[in-house]
């Protein structure tokens, strides 16, 4: 028998979700033989919002019950109601998806409690539950202090935390947090867990469809790093915290994102490098701050937009080899690599731009976990940076602390590891079951509750949950926001300043449009592989195929091998094209396959065959012969340098690339990208382990510290057009004898730079601010400063830099910042000026590590 599925239209007006099994009415399951009877409506999916809701019984539509499979189906259709993200993420959501033979689309009627109840829910009996919760719009929590919108914030939190029960508090722990309703307090299930690294991304609480069956999707971070952007990086997280808050608001998305990854690009073999900006500090620093204002911050001051999560904190970045993943890597990192290298980024997230959370890695740290190393969550993040939001694990780092670290023993110990070291959130589901027991053994006492809580739920009342809807600004935003005109130019815009101009050779680039082109290559008609990770569905995609055939352009086109490439079944077809044109473009690299979250790579070199694809066509063109390098990892490309007579990388350019790298190749845009990581020789892998957390250890990491020559260097990036760059003012003179002390008095070092356009063609170009000195133990060279400007030709800017006295220093082996005497120079373009300092050290901050480390 097939029966509709009903309920009591009188009690109940919300959508359906899970909930731990109470019997409550919410939960009562009536069957009917027939579509609709007296007050009882069915369990319908509606198409606009694909949300699954209380409606009229619709034969072609509603949802019914077969006893025989334990199915829930659609009607008329192969789709079933399925609770599989509760089972992965703890999310509270069903869905109707493709029938499977999975237990997650296997529900059990009791015909006594008259419950649903989802066999595959885990360990926790969860039933399906269609009760709307009620708000602080409603009686009698209308008057209760939390909802009070003229109290101040601490006297709210504290209200609604008082009204909690343990078990309440216990439940909200985890990221799939349950709804609580009682006499004394109410409010709605909450999803913690929404992706936006680079666009509203598919996550636990996000649910694309209805009204919202696309999010913008920007360029792979790494691309946007290339960019040097940063008001291009606060106009992009603007625009996705306004799309957030518009899939929000038509209950498709939660309001707290696990964005910006802001870990450094150590090892050219870490998969997940991609979705940073690149090896350096300064400039992920810069970054960070950029993105979270951008994507927190707008025109209502008393409320989040949404907010951000700096991660993975911290030294993550390394994903699984030989033989030791992530959660089991222990990464031993020297305070002097902490301090230059591996807490800027995140120090700048939390001072710079106020972030309201942070995500605690799975790796360990000197022998801790990071989730619960009370040093670094408390001490460094909370006491010296004045941290007040909330701390997140990575999903199951939590059970890491016990199950991989082996740091704890028991349940109760990993607890209370956790909540005293600092996490307030386990995104899982460890604390939500074992939280009870640590309470029990006395390893935690409610007040550790009550603190995780006040973090978490303070958090929720900023971004407006228990106010007036009227009343704020960020809950008026509606669907037409998303994927706006606005949106998608900035999204070409990005990718068109991601692109890095490596090698132009005698002038190969521009090519003009009259040319016959042979377009060839595995990633030469690619779609998604432009996306990279953490990638939202996007409103199209413009593979460089398409980007070049919109120009008009005679192009054919040849794949030659897949991203793998072990066959070389097509070269041939790919080498007679090169033969027949007048010009080649190889399109190549990987994708995240090859490279991404949970996987590195071993080797620097192009996967399989493709490097022979590259020669052979080389070897059978009759005219230039362009790369483009579409990826988001470091490869040795010394053939194709000395080689190929033009080079472009373009990591991944997001859901408009085909058409900037269309652009660029054919001159209608000026590349002006600058490399955001170095490219080393293929044999830098066997020369340095990867658990090596050092930045100097030989040959060294990075531009500031690898003493290796490169294949290309962070910072490289050439332009079709020439600048020249003249010093105009400096309060130092050309050549200055400076004392020490007097750096620190208030005489900051500033300078002015004429940036001049002195080609044919309009363009970007990247002003790059270096400091190196004599110091031992220096980095090599440092960035201090940046800017994009854009020039005519003839035209000039003049480009101001203001340091502070921070760049003539150098983090000591005892983790001390000191200004040394010594020779610095500081460098814009090809502009050199000299600063000698004279006089005893000074220290500019001690050791942050060490019992009572301050700012001098």
């Amino acid at each position: 028998r097939f029966f509709c599925v009903g309920f009591p239209i009188s009690a109940l007006t919300g959508s359906a979700r899970l909930g731990p099994c109470d019997g409550t009415i919410a939960q009562k399951w009536t069957f009917h033989g027939s579509a609709l009877i007296s007050d009882d409506r069915c369990f319908v999916l509606n198409d606009d919002t694909g949300e699954l809701e209380l409606g009229e019984c619709d034969p072609s539509s509603d949802l019914e019950f077969n006893e025989e499979t334990g199915r829930i189906v659609q009607r008329n259709s192969e789709m079933c109601l399925d609770c599989s993200d509760y089972a992965r993420f703890r999310a509270w959501n069903v869905e109707v998806r493709k029938c499977s033979e999975s237990d997650s689309q296997k529900w059990v009627y009791d015909e006594e409690t008259k419950t649903l109840a989802c066999e595959g829910s885990g360990h926790r009996k969860m039933c399906l539950d269609v009760a709307a919760t009620p708000t602080c719009a409603d009686s009698p929590y209308s008057g209760f202090p939390y909802c009070n919108v003229t109290l101040d914030l601490m006297t709210r939190t504290k209200d609604l935390i008082s009204r909690m029960t343990v078990s309440n508090k216990i439940s909200q722990l985890g990221n799939g947090a349950p709804g609580v309703t009682s006499d004394n307090v109410s409010f709605a299930d909450y999803q913690w867990w929404s992706e936006g690294l680079h666009g509203v991304a598919g996550s636990p609480g996000v649910h694309f469809g209805g009204k919202l069956p696309y999010a913008t999707s920007y360029p792979q971070v790494t691309t946007l790093g290339a960019t040097f952007n940063k008001s291009l990086w606060l106009e992009m997280g603007n625009y996705i915290g306004i799309e957030a808050r518009a899939f929000a608001n038509q209950g498709q998305a939660g309001l707290t994102y696990f964005a910006p990854n802001i870990n450094i690009y150590r090892d050219p073999r870490w998969g997940r490098g991609q979705e940073t900006p690149g090896e350096d500090p300064y400039l992920s620093a810069n970054y960070a701050e950029a993105f979270v204002r951008g994507m927190q911050t707008g025109d209502d001051p008393g409320h989040f937009k949404v907010i951000t999560t700096c991660k993975h904190y911290d030294a993550y970045d390394l994903e699984n080899w030989n033989g030791t993943d992530r959660h089991h890597f222990d990464a031993k990192v020297a305070d002097i690599d902490f301090i230059e290298t591996y807490l800027p980024a995140f120090e700048s997230c939390v001072r710079n731009s106020h972030t309201g959370s942070i995500m605690c890695s799975y790796n360990a740290v000197n022998g801790v976990p990071s989730c619960a190393n009370d040093f670094l969550q408390n001490e460094i993040v909370r006491n010296q940076w004045g941290f007040e939001g909330y701390i997140v694990s990575d999903c199951g780092a939590i059970s890491d602390i016990m199950n991989n670290h082996k740091y704890t023993s028991t349940v109760e110990d990993t607890v209370a590891a956790g909540l005293k070291g600092g996490c307030d959130l386990d995104c899982g589901g460890f604390y939500s079951k074992n939280t009870q027991a640590a309470l029990d053994k006395k390893t935690i006492a409610e007040d550790d509750l009550d603190l995780a809580m006040w973090r978490l739920f303070s958090h929720r009342i900023r971004l407006g949950e228990f106010d007036p809807v009227e009343d704020q600004p960020y809950r008026q935003i509606t669907p037409d926001v998303v994927c706006s005109q606005p949106h998608l130019d900035l999204a070409l815009s990005a990718a068109r300043e991601g692109v890095v101009l490596l090698k132009n050779e005698n002038g190969a680039l521009p090519l003009t449009t009259k040319m016959k082109v042979a377009l060839i290559g595995p990633n030469a008609n690619a779609t998604t592989t432009m996306q990279g990770n953490y990638k939202g569905t996007a409103p199209f995609l413009v593979s460089p195929l398409m980007g070049i055939q919109k120009l008009g352009v005679d192009v054919s086109y040849a794949q030659g091998c897949d991203i793998p490439c072990s066959s070389t079944s097509g070269f041939e077809a790919a080498v007679d094209l090169a033969k027949s044109s007048d010009v080649s473009i190889l399109v190549m690299g990987l994708d995240t396959g090859q490279a991404g979250e949970g996987h590195d790579r071993s080797v620097l070199t192009f996967p399989g065959q493709q490097e022979a694809l590259i020669q052979q066509v080389k070897n059978a063109s009759k005219g230039h012969v362009i790369m483009v390098l579409m990826t988001g990892q470091p490869l040795d490309i010394s053939w194709e340098k000395e080689n190929l007579d033009g080079i472009l990388w373009v990591g991944y350019p997001g859901q408009s690339g085909g058409q900037a790298i269309a652009e660029v190749l054919f001159g209608q845009y000026n590349p002006g990208g600058r490399l955001p990581y170095t490219m080393y020789p293929a044999d830098y892998v066997n020369q340095i382990s990867f658990f090596e957390m050092s930045m100097r250890a030989s040959p060294g990491r990075t531009y500031k510290f690898y003493t290796g020559k490169p294949v290309y260097l962070f910072g490289d990036g050439l332009s079709y057009t020439t600048f020249e760059y003249q010093w105009m003012s400096s309060n130092y003179s050309r050549e200055s004898f400076l004392a020490t002390k007097s750096v620190t008095s208030g005489d900051m070092p500033s300078f002015r730079v004429k940036v001049q356009n002195t080609g044919h063609m309009a363009g970007d170009t990247v002003v790059l601010a270096y400091v190196n000195s004599t110091t031992p133990g220096a980095p090599l060279k440092e960035l201090i400063g940046f800017d994009r400007i854009n020039l005519e030709p003839g035209k000039s800017q003049e480009v101001f830099f203001g340091f502070p006295p921070q760049i003539f220093s150098t983090v000591t082996e005892t983790g001390c910042r000191v200004i040394h005497s010594g020779k610095y120079w500081v460098t814009v373009g090809d502009l050199h000026h000299v600063v000698h300092l004279h006089g005893e050290p000074v220290v500019l901050k001690r050791n942050p590590f060490k019992q009572g480390a301050r700012s001098e």
